[in-house]
Protein backbone atom coordinates (compact mmCIF):
# COMPACT_ATOMS: atom_id res chain seq x y z
CA UNK A 1 0.00 0.00 0.00
CA UNK A 2 2.89 2.15 0.80
CA UNK A 3 4.49 1.69 -2.94
CA UNK A 4 0.83 2.50 -4.27
CA UNK A 5 0.49 5.63 -2.42
CA UNK A 6 3.88 6.94 -3.26
CA UNK A 7 3.63 5.92 -7.17
CA UNK A 8 0.19 7.75 -7.54
CA UNK A 9 2.03 10.73 -5.03
CA UNK A 10 5.22 10.97 -6.85
CA UNK A 11 5.39 13.35 -10.12
CA UNK A 12 6.38 12.45 -13.44
CA UNK A 13 9.77 14.23 -15.23
CA UNK A 14 8.85 14.72 -18.79
CA UNK A 15 6.00 17.29 -20.63
CA UNK A 16 4.98 14.75 -23.01
CA UNK A 17 1.31 15.36 -24.38
CA UNK A 18 -1.26 13.21 -26.59
CA UNK A 19 1.17 12.97 -29.29
CA UNK A 20 3.18 10.48 -27.32
CA UNK A 21 0.64 7.84 -27.91
CA UNK A 22 1.19 5.09 -30.54
CA UNK A 23 4.05 3.39 -31.43
CA UNK A 24 7.78 3.89 -32.86
CA UNK A 25 9.21 2.23 -35.98
CA UNK A 26 13.34 0.89 -35.44
CA UNK A 27 15.34 -1.63 -37.32
CA UNK A 28 17.96 -3.57 -36.03
CA UNK A 29 20.26 -6.59 -37.18
CA UNK A 30 22.32 -9.35 -35.92
CA UNK A 31 24.89 -12.23 -36.78
CA UNK A 32 25.43 -15.19 -34.86
CA UNK A 33 27.70 -18.37 -35.15
CA UNK A 34 25.92 -21.65 -36.04
CA UNK A 35 26.98 -24.96 -33.86
CA UNK A 36 26.91 -28.12 -35.42
CA UNK A 37 24.84 -27.02 -38.45
CA UNK A 38 21.17 -26.39 -35.97
CA UNK A 39 20.38 -23.45 -37.73
CA UNK A 40 17.10 -23.72 -35.87
CA UNK A 41 18.41 -22.34 -33.17
CA UNK A 42 20.93 -19.90 -34.39
CA UNK A 43 18.06 -18.06 -35.87
CA UNK A 44 16.38 -18.12 -33.10
CA UNK A 45 19.45 -16.74 -31.07
CA UNK A 46 19.54 -14.32 -33.93
CA UNK A 47 16.29 -12.73 -34.00
CA UNK A 48 16.58 -12.36 -30.00
CA UNK A 49 19.92 -10.51 -30.81
CA UNK A 50 18.16 -8.36 -32.98
CA UNK A 51 15.16 -7.45 -31.12
CA UNK A 52 17.83 -6.07 -28.38
CA UNK A 53 19.83 -4.29 -30.43
CA UNK A 54 16.06 -2.52 -32.41
CA UNK A 55 15.52 -1.47 -28.49
CA UNK A 56 19.02 0.18 -28.26
CA UNK A 57 18.66 1.83 -30.89
CA UNK A 58 14.98 3.01 -30.23
CA UNK A 59 16.39 4.41 -27.19
CA UNK A 60 18.11 7.23 -29.39
CA UNK A 61 14.84 8.81 -30.33
CA UNK A 62 14.05 9.52 -26.84
CA UNK A 63 17.71 10.15 -25.35
CA UNK A 64 20.88 11.67 -26.31
CA UNK A 65 23.12 8.99 -27.84
CA UNK A 66 25.55 10.19 -25.26
CA UNK A 67 23.13 9.54 -22.13
CA UNK A 68 22.26 6.16 -23.92
CA UNK A 69 26.17 5.59 -23.66
CA UNK A 70 26.42 6.86 -20.41
CA UNK A 71 23.40 4.66 -19.47
CA UNK A 72 23.82 1.40 -21.03
CA UNK A 73 24.59 -0.73 -18.11
CA UNK A 74 20.99 0.56 -16.30
CA UNK A 75 19.00 0.57 -19.46
CA UNK A 76 20.73 -3.17 -20.52
CA UNK A 77 19.87 -4.47 -16.64
CA UNK A 78 16.59 -2.62 -16.50
CA UNK A 79 15.20 -2.86 -20.12
CA UNK A 80 16.74 -3.95 -23.04
CA UNK A 81 17.14 -7.63 -21.75
CA UNK A 82 13.53 -7.60 -22.36
CA UNK A 83 12.46 -6.17 -25.33
CA UNK A 84 9.37 -8.41 -25.81
CA UNK A 85 7.62 -6.34 -23.21
CA UNK A 86 8.01 -2.77 -25.54
CA UNK A 87 7.61 -4.64 -28.31
CA UNK A 88 4.17 -4.80 -30.58
CA UNK A 89 4.83 -6.82 -34.09
CA UNK A 90 7.94 -7.16 -35.60
CA UNK A 91 9.07 -8.69 -39.15
CA UNK A 92 12.06 -9.80 -41.15
CA UNK A 93 13.46 -8.42 -43.47
CA UNK A 94 15.91 -10.02 -44.49
CA UNK A 95 17.41 -13.84 -43.22
CA UNK A 96 20.14 -15.42 -44.78
CA UNK A 97 22.95 -18.51 -44.11
CA UNK A 98 26.64 -17.57 -44.67
CA UNK A 99 27.85 -21.48 -44.65
CA UNK A 100 31.40 -20.50 -45.80
CA UNK A 101 31.53 -18.70 -42.22
CA UNK A 102 29.08 -20.62 -40.58
CA UNK A 103 27.32 -17.53 -39.12
CA UNK A 104 23.22 -16.79 -39.74
CA UNK A 105 22.38 -13.09 -40.18
CA UNK A 106 18.60 -11.66 -39.50
CA UNK A 107 17.17 -7.61 -40.18
CA UNK A 108 14.27 -6.95 -38.44
CA UNK A 109 12.10 -4.08 -38.10
CA UNK A 110 9.76 -3.72 -35.21
CA UNK A 111 6.75 -1.30 -34.17
CA UNK A 112 7.27 -0.61 -30.38
CA UNK A 113 4.88 0.98 -27.73
CA UNK A 114 6.16 4.64 -27.23
CA UNK A 115 4.35 4.63 -23.87
CA UNK A 116 6.02 1.69 -22.31
CA UNK A 117 9.60 2.82 -23.43
CA UNK A 118 8.49 6.35 -21.72
CA UNK A 119 7.07 4.56 -18.92
CA UNK A 120 10.25 2.58 -18.39
CA UNK A 121 12.79 4.98 -18.61
CA UNK A 122 10.67 7.39 -15.92
CA UNK A 123 10.83 4.34 -13.84
CA UNK A 124 14.81 4.64 -14.12
CA UNK A 125 13.84 8.46 -13.25
CA UNK A 126 15.82 9.15 -16.54
CA UNK A 127 14.64 12.49 -18.55
CA UNK A 128 13.57 12.62 -21.66
CA UNK A 129 15.97 14.79 -24.63
CA UNK A 130 13.35 17.11 -25.04
CA UNK A 131 12.37 17.61 -21.61
CA UNK A 132 12.63 21.06 -19.99
CA UNK A 133 13.23 19.78 -16.74
CA UNK A 134 15.48 22.10 -14.72
CA UNK A 135 18.80 20.80 -13.68
CA UNK A 136 19.35 20.07 -10.00
CA UNK A 137 21.84 21.38 -7.99
CA UNK A 138 23.61 19.39 -5.24
CA UNK A 139 26.66 19.47 -2.64
CA UNK A 140 28.50 16.15 -3.03
CA UNK A 141 30.21 15.17 1.42
CA UNK A 142 32.89 12.72 0.77
CA UNK A 143 33.62 9.75 2.47
CA UNK A 144 36.31 10.27 5.26
CA UNK A 145 37.47 6.27 5.36
CA UNK A 146 41.43 5.91 5.84
CA UNK A 147 41.17 4.18 2.52
CA UNK A 148 39.35 6.63 0.69
CA UNK A 149 42.02 9.74 1.99
CA UNK A 150 44.91 7.57 1.49
CA UNK A 151 43.71 6.56 -1.98
CA UNK A 152 43.52 10.72 -2.76
CA UNK A 153 40.66 9.76 -5.43
CA UNK A 154 38.81 12.55 -4.45
CA UNK A 155 38.67 14.55 -7.64
CA UNK A 156 38.49 11.36 -9.33
CA UNK A 157 35.50 10.02 -7.73
CA UNK A 158 33.72 13.96 -8.32
CA UNK A 159 34.34 13.18 -11.78
CA UNK A 160 33.53 9.71 -12.39
CA UNK A 161 30.05 10.61 -10.20
CA UNK A 162 29.09 14.16 -12.03
CA UNK A 163 29.40 11.99 -15.43
CA UNK A 164 27.05 9.25 -14.66
CA UNK A 165 24.58 11.95 -12.79
CA UNK A 166 24.49 14.31 -15.79
CA UNK A 167 21.79 12.23 -17.68
CA UNK A 168 19.43 13.28 -15.05
CA UNK A 169 20.28 16.34 -15.24
CA UNK A 170 22.14 16.56 -11.77
CA UNK A 171 25.32 19.08 -11.21
CA UNK A 172 27.41 19.01 -8.28
CA UNK A 173 27.71 22.50 -6.93
CA UNK A 174 30.91 23.46 -6.29
CA UNK A 175 29.52 26.07 -3.43
CA UNK A 176 30.36 23.22 -0.59
CA UNK A 177 28.88 25.48 1.88
CA UNK A 178 25.84 26.51 0.95
CA UNK A 179 23.14 25.39 3.47
CA UNK A 180 19.79 25.57 1.02
CA UNK A 181 21.43 23.03 -1.16
CA UNK A 182 20.84 19.15 -0.69
CA UNK A 183 23.79 16.87 0.22
CA UNK A 184 24.73 13.46 -1.31
CA UNK A 185 26.51 11.68 1.44
CA UNK A 186 28.94 9.12 -0.27
CA UNK A 187 30.26 6.22 2.08
CA UNK A 188 32.37 3.14 1.35
CA UNK A 189 31.94 -0.21 4.09
CA UNK A 190 34.33 -0.69 6.19
CA UNK A 191 35.68 -3.53 4.66
CA UNK A 192 37.53 -1.29 1.73
CA UNK A 193 40.30 -0.94 4.41
CA UNK A 194 41.66 -4.34 3.41
CA UNK A 195 42.11 -2.20 -0.06
CA UNK A 196 44.95 -1.11 2.39
CA UNK A 197 46.83 -4.37 2.80
CA UNK A 198 49.44 -4.94 -0.24
CA UNK A 199 48.56 -8.94 0.48
CA UNK A 200 44.85 -7.96 -0.84
CA UNK A 201 43.30 -10.80 -3.07
CA UNK A 202 39.14 -9.91 -2.67
CA UNK A 203 36.73 -8.37 -0.45
CA UNK A 204 32.68 -7.75 -1.09
CA UNK A 205 32.94 -3.82 -0.49
CA UNK A 206 29.94 -1.87 -0.13
CA UNK A 207 29.08 1.56 -1.11
CA UNK A 208 26.39 4.06 -0.13
CA UNK A 209 24.67 6.75 -1.29
CA UNK A 210 22.45 8.93 1.22
CA UNK A 211 20.28 12.03 0.34
CA UNK A 212 20.15 14.47 3.15
CA UNK A 213 18.51 18.10 3.06
CA UNK A 214 18.53 20.35 6.12
CA UNK A 215 20.26 17.23 8.54
CA UNK A 216 17.57 14.79 7.99
CA UNK A 217 18.10 11.74 5.62
CA UNK A 218 15.73 11.63 3.19
CA UNK A 219 16.54 8.61 1.17
CA UNK A 220 19.64 6.22 0.63
CA UNK A 221 20.67 3.19 -1.79
CA UNK A 222 22.95 0.50 -0.68
CA UNK A 223 25.19 -1.55 -3.62
CA UNK A 224 28.25 -3.88 -3.24
CA UNK A 225 30.24 -5.96 -5.65
CA UNK A 226 33.15 -8.97 -4.52
CA UNK A 227 36.42 -6.79 -5.71
CA UNK A 228 39.95 -8.83 -6.25
CA UNK A 229 41.41 -5.26 -7.57
CA UNK A 230 43.14 -2.66 -5.37
CA UNK A 231 43.19 -0.27 -7.55
CA UNK A 232 41.18 2.78 -6.47
CA UNK A 233 39.65 3.88 -9.80
CA UNK A 234 38.73 0.54 -10.94
CA UNK A 235 37.09 0.20 -7.13
CA UNK A 236 35.11 3.52 -7.54
CA UNK A 237 33.84 2.23 -10.92
CA UNK A 238 32.59 -0.33 -10.23
CA UNK A 239 30.99 0.21 -6.70
CA UNK A 240 29.34 3.32 -8.68
CA UNK A 241 28.04 1.43 -12.07
CA UNK A 242 26.49 -1.25 -9.19
CA UNK A 243 25.24 1.55 -7.30
CA UNK A 244 23.69 3.24 -10.24
CA UNK A 245 21.16 0.50 -11.06
CA UNK A 246 18.90 1.10 -7.76
CA UNK A 247 19.16 5.17 -7.35
CA UNK A 248 16.20 6.10 -9.31
CA UNK A 249 14.34 6.38 -6.13
CA UNK A 250 17.05 8.53 -4.01
CA UNK A 251 16.76 10.69 -7.59
CA UNK A 252 13.39 11.03 -7.64
CA UNK A 253 13.30 12.26 -4.15
CA UNK A 254 15.77 14.77 -5.18
CA UNK A 255 13.53 16.00 -7.47
CA UNK A 256 10.53 15.86 -4.87
CA UNK A 257 12.57 18.83 -3.37
CA UNK A 258 12.73 20.96 -6.45
CA UNK A 259 8.68 21.30 -6.24
CA UNK A 260 5.79 22.56 -5.07
CA UNK A 261 2.25 20.99 -5.23
CA UNK A 262 0.96 21.26 -8.73
CA UNK A 263 -2.46 20.18 -8.22
CA UNK A 264 -2.09 17.40 -11.02
CA UNK A 265 -4.32 14.64 -11.63
CA UNK A 266 -3.54 11.26 -11.81
CA UNK A 267 -5.54 8.58 -13.89
CA UNK A 268 -4.66 4.61 -13.42
CA UNK A 269 -6.44 2.64 -16.71
CA UNK A 270 -6.58 -1.09 -16.39
CA UNK A 271 -5.99 -3.35 -18.97
CA UNK A 272 -5.82 -1.28 -21.99
CA UNK A 273 -5.43 -3.81 -24.84
CA UNK A 274 -3.89 -1.46 -27.05
CA UNK A 275 -1.77 1.94 -27.51
CA UNK A 276 -4.27 2.92 -29.83
CA UNK A 277 -7.24 2.37 -27.30
CA UNK A 278 -5.00 4.43 -24.78
CA UNK A 279 -5.20 7.44 -26.76
CA UNK A 280 -8.67 6.82 -27.09
CA UNK A 281 -9.08 7.15 -24.04
CA UNK A 282 -7.25 10.19 -23.17
CA UNK A 283 -9.20 12.07 -25.93
CA UNK A 284 -12.52 11.06 -24.08
CA UNK A 285 -11.29 11.76 -20.68
CA UNK A 286 -9.78 15.36 -22.46
CA UNK A 287 -13.12 16.75 -24.05
CA UNK A 288 -14.78 15.70 -20.33
CA UNK A 289 -12.23 17.51 -17.98
CA UNK A 290 -9.69 19.31 -19.75
CA UNK A 291 -5.98 17.98 -19.89
CA UNK A 292 -3.24 20.10 -20.15
CA UNK A 293 -0.52 17.91 -21.87
CA UNK A 294 -0.91 14.85 -19.64
CA UNK A 295 2.02 12.69 -19.15
CA UNK A 296 3.11 9.28 -18.51
CA UNK A 297 3.40 8.70 -14.63
CA UNK A 298 3.88 5.23 -14.25
CA UNK A 299 3.43 1.74 -16.15
CA UNK A 300 3.12 -1.72 -14.33
CA UNK A 301 2.11 -5.03 -15.75
CA UNK A 302 -1.30 -4.30 -15.56
CA UNK A 303 -2.22 -0.41 -15.48
CA UNK A 304 -0.56 2.43 -17.03
CA UNK A 305 -0.94 5.63 -14.82
CA UNK A 306 -1.17 9.12 -16.29
CA UNK A 307 -1.36 12.59 -15.13
CA UNK A 308 -2.21 15.78 -16.23
CA UNK A 309 -3.45 19.58 -14.99
CA UNK A 310 -6.99 19.81 -15.25
CA UNK A 311 -8.30 22.99 -16.60
CA UNK A 312 -11.39 22.60 -13.81
CA UNK A 313 -10.83 23.35 -10.17
CA UNK A 314 -10.39 19.90 -8.06
CA UNK A 315 -13.65 20.52 -6.05
CA UNK A 316 -15.61 20.44 -9.93
CA UNK A 317 -13.75 17.10 -10.88
CA UNK A 318 -15.57 14.66 -9.33
CA UNK A 319 -18.92 15.86 -10.08
CA UNK A 320 -17.35 15.54 -14.00
CA UNK A 321 -16.03 12.05 -13.37
CA UNK A 322 -18.95 10.72 -11.64
CA UNK A 323 -20.90 11.99 -14.97
CA UNK A 324 -18.28 10.45 -17.16
CA UNK A 325 -19.98 7.54 -19.49
CA UNK A 326 -18.32 5.57 -21.82
CA UNK A 327 -19.76 1.82 -22.89
CA UNK A 328 -15.80 1.10 -23.49
CA UNK A 329 -14.56 1.71 -19.73
CA UNK A 330 -16.40 1.48 -16.53
CA UNK A 331 -15.26 3.33 -13.32
CA UNK A 332 -13.91 1.08 -10.52
CA UNK A 333 -12.92 3.62 -7.45
CA UNK A 334 -12.83 7.63 -7.16
CA UNK A 335 -11.08 8.91 -4.25
CA UNK A 336 -8.97 11.89 -2.96
CA UNK A 337 -5.74 11.74 -1.78
CA UNK A 338 -4.72 15.47 0.09
CA UNK A 339 -4.29 17.20 -3.51
CA UNK A 340 -4.19 13.53 -5.94
CA UNK A 341 -7.38 12.80 -7.23
CA UNK A 342 -7.18 8.76 -7.97
CA UNK A 343 -9.59 7.37 -10.52
CA UNK A 344 -9.03 3.76 -11.64
CA UNK A 345 -10.67 2.74 -14.94
CA UNK A 346 -11.33 -0.76 -16.12
CA UNK A 347 -11.36 -1.79 -20.06
CA UNK A 348 -14.80 -3.05 -21.02
CA UNK A 349 -13.98 -5.49 -23.67
CA UNK A 350 -16.87 -5.93 -26.42
CA UNK A 351 -16.54 -9.43 -27.02
CA UNK A 352 -17.68 -10.45 -30.85
CA UNK A 353 -19.84 -13.61 -31.51
CA UNK A 354 -19.20 -16.67 -33.98
CA UNK A 355 -20.89 -17.24 -37.03
CA UNK A 356 -22.52 -20.45 -37.27
CA UNK A 357 -21.21 -22.96 -39.27
CA UNK A 358 -23.28 -23.92 -42.34
CA UNK A 359 -21.30 -26.13 -43.73
CA UNK A 360 -18.01 -27.88 -43.49
CA UNK A 361 -14.82 -27.07 -45.85
CA UNK A 362 -14.12 -29.09 -49.09
CA UNK A 363 -11.35 -30.89 -47.04
CA UNK A 364 -12.75 -31.67 -43.92
CA UNK A 365 -12.82 -35.31 -43.49
CA UNK A 366 -16.28 -36.84 -43.49
CA UNK A 367 -15.70 -39.13 -40.65
CA UNK A 368 -14.79 -36.09 -38.48
CA UNK A 369 -17.63 -34.11 -36.31
CA UNK A 370 -19.86 -31.37 -38.10
CA UNK A 371 -17.77 -28.55 -37.18
CA UNK A 372 -19.98 -25.97 -35.24
CA UNK A 373 -18.84 -22.77 -35.72
CA UNK A 374 -17.15 -20.63 -37.89
CA UNK A 375 -15.01 -16.92 -37.47
CA UNK A 376 -16.03 -14.51 -39.44
CA UNK A 377 -13.30 -13.07 -41.73
CA UNK A 378 -11.40 -9.51 -41.80
CA UNK A 379 -13.03 -8.72 -38.81
CA UNK A 380 -10.82 -7.82 -35.54
CA UNK A 381 -11.45 -7.94 -31.89
CA UNK A 382 -11.73 -11.36 -29.12
CA UNK A 383 -14.27 -13.83 -30.11
CA UNK A 384 -16.22 -15.92 -27.59
CA UNK A 385 -15.10 -19.39 -27.67
CA UNK A 386 -17.98 -22.18 -26.77
CA UNK A 387 -16.51 -25.10 -25.38
CA UNK A 388 -17.15 -28.69 -26.02
CA UNK A 389 -17.70 -27.58 -29.86
CA UNK A 390 -15.67 -27.32 -33.32
CA UNK A 391 -14.52 -24.01 -34.48
CA UNK A 392 -13.00 -23.38 -37.39
CA UNK A 393 -10.95 -19.83 -38.91
CA UNK A 394 -8.65 -19.34 -41.40
CA UNK A 395 -5.25 -16.89 -40.62
CA UNK A 396 -4.86 -15.20 -43.96
CA UNK A 397 -1.71 -14.25 -43.83
CA UNK A 398 1.75 -13.34 -41.57
CA UNK A 399 0.56 -10.66 -40.39
CA UNK A 400 -2.90 -11.45 -38.84
CA UNK A 401 -3.31 -12.81 -35.92
CA UNK A 402 -6.94 -14.42 -33.95
CA UNK A 403 -7.92 -13.60 -30.36
CA UNK A 404 -10.41 -15.85 -28.23
CA UNK A 405 -11.88 -15.43 -25.00
CA UNK A 406 -12.73 -18.81 -22.91
CA UNK A 407 -15.00 -19.01 -19.71
CA UNK A 408 -14.02 -22.55 -17.85
CA UNK A 409 -16.05 -23.51 -14.92
CA UNK A 410 -13.12 -23.35 -11.60
CA UNK A 411 -15.66 -25.50 -9.21
CA UNK A 412 -15.37 -28.57 -11.32
CA UNK A 413 -11.72 -29.27 -10.48
CA UNK A 414 -10.85 -30.34 -13.94
CA UNK A 415 -7.93 -29.88 -16.13
CA UNK A 416 -8.92 -28.74 -19.64
CA UNK A 417 -7.49 -29.61 -23.02
CA UNK A 418 -7.27 -27.00 -26.68
CA UNK A 419 -7.00 -29.73 -29.93
CA UNK A 420 -6.06 -28.41 -32.82
CA UNK A 421 -6.38 -29.90 -36.41
CA UNK A 422 -3.97 -28.09 -39.38
CA UNK A 423 -5.93 -28.28 -42.81
CA UNK A 424 -4.06 -28.35 -45.96
CA UNK A 425 -0.57 -27.06 -46.44
CA UNK A 426 1.16 -23.70 -44.94
CA UNK A 427 4.56 -22.03 -44.47
CA UNK A 428 3.94 -20.22 -41.64
CA UNK A 429 5.10 -20.93 -38.08
CA UNK A 430 1.75 -20.18 -36.05
CA UNK A 431 1.66 -19.91 -32.33
CA UNK A 432 -1.20 -20.24 -30.18
CA UNK A 433 -0.81 -18.15 -26.40
CA UNK A 434 -2.38 -18.94 -23.20
CA UNK A 435 -3.10 -15.58 -21.16
CA UNK A 436 -5.01 -15.28 -18.06
CA UNK A 437 -7.77 -12.32 -17.62
CA UNK A 438 -5.14 -9.50 -17.24
CA UNK A 439 -3.04 -10.95 -20.49
CA UNK A 440 -0.18 -12.44 -18.92
CA UNK A 441 0.97 -15.70 -20.22
CA UNK A 442 0.52 -18.94 -18.82
CA UNK A 443 2.08 -21.11 -21.73
CA UNK A 444 2.33 -21.04 -26.11
CA UNK A 445 2.90 -24.13 -28.33
CA UNK A 446 3.71 -24.28 -31.95
CA UNK A 447 0.93 -25.54 -33.37
CA UNK A 448 2.51 -27.64 -36.43
CA UNK A 449 4.53 -29.52 -34.05
CA UNK A 450 1.80 -30.85 -31.48
CA UNK A 451 -1.84 -31.04 -31.78
CA UNK A 452 -3.08 -29.93 -28.31
CA UNK A 453 -1.94 -27.67 -25.36
CA UNK A 454 -3.50 -28.47 -21.73
CA UNK A 455 -4.76 -25.96 -19.59
CA UNK A 456 -4.33 -27.65 -15.69
CA UNK A 457 -6.65 -26.84 -13.33
CA UNK A 458 -3.67 -24.80 -10.73
CA UNK A 459 -3.42 -22.70 -14.06
CA UNK A 460 -6.91 -21.66 -14.40
CA UNK A 461 -7.94 -18.37 -12.35
CA UNK A 462 -10.34 -17.86 -9.69
CA UNK A 463 -12.80 -16.74 -12.20
CA UNK A 464 -11.94 -18.66 -14.79
CA UNK A 465 -11.66 -16.25 -17.62
CA UNK A 466 -8.92 -17.30 -20.33
CA UNK A 467 -7.52 -15.22 -23.56
CA UNK A 468 -6.34 -17.21 -26.75
CA UNK A 469 -3.97 -15.68 -29.01
CA UNK A 470 -3.10 -17.29 -32.28
CA UNK A 471 -0.72 -15.72 -34.98
CA UNK A 472 2.46 -16.21 -36.57
CA UNK A 473 5.96 -16.71 -35.08
CA UNK A 474 7.47 -13.49 -36.47
CA UNK A 475 4.94 -12.02 -38.65
CA UNK A 476 4.86 -10.45 -41.83
CA UNK A 477 8.30 -10.82 -44.14
CA UNK A 478 9.06 -8.49 -47.14
CA UNK A 479 8.81 -9.91 -50.46
CA UNK A 480 7.47 -13.19 -48.83
CA UNK A 481 5.02 -14.29 -51.74
CA UNK A 482 3.55 -17.50 -53.40
CA UNK A 483 0.98 -19.66 -52.24
CA UNK A 484 0.56 -21.34 -48.99
CA UNK A 485 1.11 -17.65 -46.58
CA UNK A 486 -1.91 -18.66 -45.04
CA UNK A 487 -2.77 -21.11 -42.16
CA UNK A 488 -6.39 -23.24 -41.51
CA UNK A 489 -7.68 -24.66 -38.36
CA UNK A 490 -10.71 -26.42 -36.71
CA UNK A 491 -9.89 -25.93 -32.84
CA UNK A 492 -12.11 -27.14 -29.65
CA UNK A 493 -11.75 -27.07 -25.98
CA UNK A 494 -13.07 -29.53 -24.05
CA UNK A 495 -11.86 -31.86 -20.86
CA UNK A 496 -9.16 -33.54 -20.36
Amino acid sequence: MRLFLFLLVALGLWPQGLQAQGVVSERGQAAVRVYNENYVRARESAIAIAKKDILTRTMTQFLKPEDVEQLYPVLENRLLNEPDSFIESTRVIEEFADDKAQEFFVVMEARLYRSRIVGGLQQLAVPLQNDLTQPVSIRLRFDESEWFVKADQEKLLKSMLQRRLAPYRIFLDEEQENPDTPVFDLRFSKAAQQLLNKNFNSATIGIQLLLKNQGQTLGEVYAQRLISNRNASFVIAVLLDQLMLDWAPLIRDLRQLQRKDDGQLRLEVLNAPSADMEAELFRSVGRQIGWNQPTLHMLTPYSIVYQGRPEQPHSEIFESLQKFQDSRFRSKELGRDQATIIWRLGWNESLKSLNKALENPPDWPETKPIIDWILPENQQGSFYLPIQSLVYAELSNRGSSHWFFLELPKESKANWQISWDVLGSTKLQPEIFLLDSKRKRINQQFMMKKKAITINYENIPENGKLFLRISDEIGYIKSSVGGYQSFRYVMRVEKK
